[in-house]
């Protein structure tokens, strides 16, 4: 009866974990990015982040969304974009998470 239960409770919260619709990691396009540090105190400071592209020509947006994607990774939601190479290849700015 014992195994009976434990399998039981298996089964229901593996069900309940595939029906998340929540992604565990923040999505690169819902990042609000400020050259403004947050004005909420109560965000916390993630760490640096940087994004960089490898083109002929200058491409700050791919940049961009590279640094966007590491600071997701992270768990992050504002950025602060800080610096941007002289080239526009690459760009380094601060991830936070503010709830």
């Amino acid at each position: 009866m014992k195994k009976l239960i434990e399998i039981a409770l298996f089964v229901s919260v593996a069900s309940l974990m595939s029906c998340s619709s929540t992604p565990i990691v923040p999505s690169a396009d819902s990042i609000k990015i400020s050259r403004e540090e947050p004005k909420d105190p109560e965000c916390k400071n993630l760490g640096r982040v940087q994004g960089k592209t490898i083109s002929v020509k200058p491409d700050l947006e791919g940049a961009i969304e590279d640094m966007k994607k590491e600071a997701a990774y992270k768990g992050a939601n504002y950025l602060v974009m800080q610096t941007a190479s002289g080239y526009e290849t690459a760009v380094s700015g601060t991830a936070y998470y503010c709830p």
